[in-house]
C-alpha cells in the first residue's frame, strides 16, 4: 500500500509539473503576438493607418503626400476630404495609427491627370491591410476631384480646358509630374518610416502610369510596376501611344497592366482592334499579366466622391485589390501564390 500511494503521488507530481509547462507556452506564445516592439505575428490581421505630411520638392515648392501604411491599431471611419462633387471622400483607418517595428515594402502611387492623392482610398487602404506602405502624392494638376488637404476648387472644364492648352504630345508639359515623383521617392528613401527600401514598387493610374514610367525611364529601377489603364484615354481618341515596344522590351522586373472591360468595348468600336494594355503586354517580358476589370471604365480605380458616376463599385474593388494584392505578394514578397483564375485574364 505504502509503494502504491508513492507511486500515485509521483504521477500526480509529473501531471501538474504538464500542466504548468502548458500554461508557460501558452503565455509565451501570447506574449509573441505583439511584443513590446510592437512587431506582429503573422497570424495577426493587420489594419490601415493613414497619415499625411508636406515635403520640399524644390527650394522654392513643396507637395503633399497621403501615406497608408499596416498598423495594429484600431480603424476608424474616416472622411478625407470633399471632392469638386461635394461629395466626401469616405474610408476606414486608423488615422495617426502607429507603425509596425519591422519594414515593409513601400509603393509609390501617381494619380491619374486632374485627380488627387486620395483619389482611390479603396485601393491604397487595401494595399496597407496587406501589409504595403503607400505614398500617393498630389501631383500639381491636382484641379478637379479631390486634394489630401483643403477641399478641391476646380471643375472638369478647368481640367478639359487644361489639355487643351497643354496637349500632351510628347508629355513635355507634364515633365513636373516626373520630378515630383521623383522627390517622394527621395523622401522615402530618406525617411525614418518603416519601409523596406530595396522594394520600392512603382504604381499609376492613367497618366500616372505614364509618370511612373518615365521616372523608370529616367535611370529609377522599382521591384515591381503596375498599371491602371495607362494610356487607354489618348490611345482610344489620339491613336496615340504612350511608350513604344522598345521601352516594354527594356523592363526588367515584373508588371501587371489592369484595363476596364467598358474600355475594351470602345476601343472595338472606334476600330483600333485591342486596348494599349494589350500592347503594352505583349511587348513586356515574363513575369507580365494583363488584368480585366469587369464593365470597368476609366475610372472605376477613382472612390465615389471622385467619379460619382463611374467610380468603382465593390465587386469590382475587390478583384483589383485581390489580384494586385496577390500580384505584389509573390513578386515582392516571395510568397508561392496565383496570381489570378479569371479566364479572361494572360499570364506569361
Amino acid at each position: 500500500m505504502k509503494k502504491e500511494y508513492k507511486t500515485e503521488t509521483l504521477e500526480m507530481i509529473l501531471k501538474n509539473l504538464s500542466l504548468f509547462i502548458l500554461i508557460l507556452i501558452s503565455l509565451s506564445l501570447l506574449a509573441c503576438n505583439k511584443d513590446e516592439n510592437g512587431i506582429a505575428d503573422p497570424s495577426l490581421e493587420l489594419n490601415a493607418g493613414y497619415k499625411y505630411v508636406k515635403i520640399p520638392k524644390n527650394a522654392q515648392d513643396s507637395i503633399m503626400v497621403a501615406i497608408w501604411y499596416p498598423t495594429l491599431d484600431e480603424e476608424n471611419n474616416y472622411n478625407y476630404n470633399t471632392a469638386s462633387s461635394g461629395l466626401i471622400v469616405k474610408g476606414k483607418v486608423s488615422n495617426n495609427g502607429s507603425e509596425i517595428n519591422e519594414n515593409h515594402p513601400a509603393i509609390i502611387f501617381s494619380h491619374g491627370f486632374s485627380g488627387g492623392g486620395i483619389g482611390s482610398v479603396e485601393i491604397c487602404e487595401a494595399l496597407a491591410r496587406a501589409g504595403f506602405y503607400v505614398f500617393a502624392p498630389d501631383h500639381s494638376d491636382a484641379v478637379m476631384s479631390v486634394r489630401i488637404q483643403g477641399q478641391s476648387n476646380g471643375t472638369l472644364d478647368e481640367a478639359l480646358d487644361y489639355l487643351d492648352n497643354n496637349p500632351f504630345g510628347n508629355g513635355e508639359n507634364f515633365g513636373y509630374r516626373v520630378s515630383e515623383l521623383q522627390s517622394v521617392i527621395d523622401f522615402v528613401n530618406t525617411s525614418s518610416f518603416k519601409v523596406d527600401k530595396s522594394k520600392i514598387i512603382l504604381g499609376g493610374h492613367s497618366m500616372g502610369g505614364w509618370t511612373v514610367m518615365k521616372v523608370r525611364n529616367e535611370g529609377f529601377n522599382p521591384k515591381a510596376m503596375f498599371f491602371f489603364s495607362m494610356g487607354e484615354l489618348n490611345w482610344l481618341y489620339n491613336q496615340n501611344r504612350y511608350f513604344e515596344a522598345s521601352t516594354f522590351q527594356s523592363i526588367d522586373f515584373p508588371t501587371a497592366y489592369f484595363y476596364g472591360g467598358a474600355e475594351y468595348g470602345q476601343v472595338l468600336s472606334a476600330g483600333l482592334g485591342n486596348v494599349y494594355a494589350a500592347y503594352c503586354f505583349t511587348h513586356s517580358p515574363s513575369p507580365s499579366y494583363g488584368l480585366l476589370v469587369k464593365q470597368g471604365n476609366h475610372f472605376t480605380y477613382n472612390s465615389q466622391a471622385v467619379a460619382p458616376g463611374s467610380f468603382g463599385n465593390n465587386e469590382q474593388n475587390t478583384a483589383i485589390n485581390f489580384r494586385l494584392i496577390n500580384f505584389l505578394n509573390k513578386h515582392v514578397k516571395g510568397q508561392n501564390i496565383v496570381i489570378t483564375n479569371e479566364p479572361e485574364d494572360v499570364t506569361k
